[in-house]
Parts: structure tokens; C-alpha cells; sequence
């Protein structure tokens, strides 16, 4: 499908450190990697940031747990733990793999959570990874694309083998053989391949893992109160952006000086806002139209923009809101562009990059497994 040449056994992971001139420790780690099967993956960014949250390696795989993925959807930077922990990568035999493998959650049981409940107990591979955040941030009327471009034979069901076509897709098709069985794997598919996935199924299963990185990231700051202050959310907003300190105080004085509260925020009022992040692009399209017409976005016609977008109205507390943080001047009327970046930094974010695929290069590459799979007898 795809075919590129490997450049090198190992992988460089570069990290830099913030110490004192005093500390010996004060320049810049080079820590290599000997993973040969690793260069088959684009040594970007993205593979970087899931190298410094791996806890395992394989067979020179390494492997994200479950608990791993969320804090790597989730942070910028792999804390409590420095950036050498790879260095400290636990070895795996092929016992404990298969142990590990073995305790995969049924895919018949509820998914919600899941990630949370896996823990320690799971191995989630780079390309994996990469497919899970390709979708993280996209409206569900993307789930049925994303499932018919998996869906080569059209049946409606996704097997082992189409589920396996993506997982080359992202490794550049470098290496004939995929990993056997990771827990994905088997959760969908059980430990002999035999299982099959409806598009319910797929749809479930995307809809809880949107929701429990919510609910985590959420909780972080609700800290057992089912709720969260202006002030929290203000940070939950700015967490993740490219914006400097100085940068993001100005949004905190508004905050904090613009004193009219109503009180906490609750998972379903910040869920809701959050959810506008998957169609971000419609939105910036029709705030847009505001500001060629010279047209100020009041929150009536942010509401409204809102609606038009994602099919239902933002909670009135969370309008509120918003122009309490973004609007610049205190006029009532939106500055749409520090609400576009914080936006679209936070995608941007979100497992480090957006992963995009062209439509063209998926149009090639289902043209080019669907003629594999032919004259494979597939």
C-alpha cells in the first residue's frame, strides 16, 4: 500500500531539561532506543510523545497500559515521571504478555471507562494509538466515514484483517507482519480473531472513549465535588495551549476580575462545551461570516452559530461564560480570534497532534487493499 525505506536501527528521543547552569544534568538528553521495528514509524513528534509515556517493550514493540494512553491524551509532559523513563521501559516476557492479553475485557461487556479499568494491565501499540486519536476529536457523523473507509468489503462488520489494514496504513507498510494480538485486539476481536464488529459496536466504543477522557480530565480538577469553578475551567481551557504565561494571565485577570459568578460548572455543562471542539471548523466558518460582514458576534448569534454547528444550543451558563473569558474589551461581543487559537490549540493538543489523512491518500489506499484482498481471496 504504502512503501518506504527504513533509515536506522535506532530511535533517537531527544529531551531537554530546565535545571540550573549549576546541575551536571543541565543540557540536552539524547537517549537512544534500540527498537529497529520502530523505524518504520515517522520519528515526529507524535511517535515521541508516545515513546516517553510507554511502560512496556515486546519484542522491540513498545506498548502504551491504559493508563499510559489517557495521560498521554491528556498532558503535555509524562509527570510525575522525567522524560528518561524510557530508559527504565519494562521488559516484557511472552508470559506476561499473554498474561496481560488474557485479562482484555470482553468486547460484549460495557466499554465505558474502559481505559480507566485496564490500568497497568494493557498494550496498546503506536498505531493503535495513532487511529484512536485520529478520531478523538471528530463529530460523530464521522464515526460512519471513518468505519466505511475500514470497512473494505462493505458488509457492514469490521474484521481482524480490515482492522489490521489501518494498523499498516500507519506504519507505513514497512513490516508485512502486524503485532498478533495487543488488547484492542482482542477485545474486538477475541484472542483467535474469530470476533467481528458492528458499527454500534465501533460507535459505542468511540462515544465512551470520548466521554471518559472527559470525565478524567474533568475530575482532575473536580477532585470529588462533581463540579469545577470558572477559574478551573479557565486553566482546563489554557492547559493545552501554545500560549505563554503572560499570554494566559490576561484571560485569568478576567476571570477573576469580572465578578459576577453563578456558581460551579458540571460534567455535563463543560462535556457539552468540550464537544464543540469536534466541530471546531464549521464554527470557525460561520463566525467567520461575522466578522466579513463586520457583524459583532453578541451571544445571541453565538448561540445561534452554535446551534447551526452541532445540531443543539450550548447551555446558557456556558455562553455566559465564554464571553466572560473572550471578550476583550467588555463590549458583550466575542473577540473571535482568541476564541478560535484556545479552541484550536486544544485539538492541536490533544494527543499531541491532529492526525490527518488526505482524502486522496485514503481514497488510494482503499483502492489498493480492496485489489490486495481480491487477489488474496480475501
Amino acid at each position: 500500500v504504502v512503501s518506504t525505506q527504513s533509515t536506522g536501527a535506532a530511535v533517537l528521543v531527544a529531551a531537554s531539561t530546565s535545571l540550573s547552569d549549576n546541575d551536571e544534568d543541565d543540557e540536552e538528553e539524547e537517549v537512544f532506543i534500540d527498537h529497529a521495528e520502530a523505524t518504520r514509524y515517522r520519528r515526529t513528534r507524535m511517535f515521541r510523545h508516545f515513546c516517553s509515556f510507554s511502560s512496556f517493550k515486546y519484542k522491540d514493540e513498545l506498548f502504551m497500559t491504559g493508563e499510559d494512553f489517557l495521560r498521554a491524551i491528556l498532558f503535555k509532559d509524562p509527570k510525575p515521571h522525567k522524560r528518561s523513563q524510557y530508559k527504565d521501559l519494562e521488559i516484557l516476557s511472552e508470559e506476561e504478555f499473554q498474561n496481560i492479553l488474557n485479562s482484555a475485557p470482553e468486547h460484549s461487556l460495557e466499554t465505558r471507562g474502559m481505559f480507566r479499568a485496564l490500568g497497568k494491565e494493557a498494550v496498546i501499540s503506536y498505531p493503535e494509538y495513532l487511529f484512536l486519536v485520529s478520531i478523538l476529536s471528530k463529530p460523530r457523523d464521522h464515526f460512519l466515514k471513518t468505519f466505511q473507509m475500514i470497512d473494505v468489503d462493505s458488509n457492514w462488520v469490521l474484521t481482524k484483517d480490515e482492522f489490521e489494514l489501518v494498523e499498516k496504513l500507519f506504519s507505513k507498510g514497512v513490516v508485512e507482519e502486524n503485532i498478533e494480538n495487543t488488547t484492542l485486539k482482542v477485545h474486538f476481536f477475541k484472542m483467535d480473531g474469530s470476533g467481528v464488529i458492528t458499527f454500534n459496536d465501533f460507535v459505542h466504543f468511540l462515544d465512551g472513549l470520548q466521554k471518559e477522557c472527559l470525565e478524567v480530565e474533568f475530575n482532575s480538577y473536580a477532585k470529588g465535588s462533581g463540579q469545577i469553578q470558572e477559574s478551573d475551567f479557565t486553566e482546563l481551557l489554557l492547559s493545552r495551549t501554545i500560549l505563554s504565561e503572560l499570554e494566559k494571565e490576561k484571560y485569568r485577570r478576567r476571570i477573576s476580575t469580572r465578578k459576577e459568578n453563578d456558581g460551579g460548572i458540571y460534567f455535563y455543562q463543560y462535556s457539552q462545551y468540550m464537544n464543540l471542539l469536534n466541530d471546531i471548523h464549521d464554527l470557525e466558518i460561520a463566525l467567520r461570516m461575522f466578522q466579513i460582514a463586520k457583524k459583532p458576534v453578541t451571544p445571541e448569534e453565538f448561540q445561534r452559530a452554535v446551534r447551526v454547528c452541532t445540531g443543539t444550543p450550548l447551555d446558557d451558563r456556558m455562553v455566559k461564560l465564554t464571553f466572560k473569558i473572550f471578550d476583550e474589551d467588555g463590549d458583550g461581543n466575542l473577540s473571535h480570534d482568541e476564541f478560535m487559537k484556545v479552541m484550536k490549540d486544544r485539538i492541536r493538543s490533544r494527543g499531541t497532534v491532529e492526525v490527518h489523512i488526505p482524502p486522496k491518500s485514503w481514497k488510494a489506499f482503499r483502492k489498493c487493499v480492496h485489489e490486495r484482498m481480491t487477489i488474496a481471496n480475501i
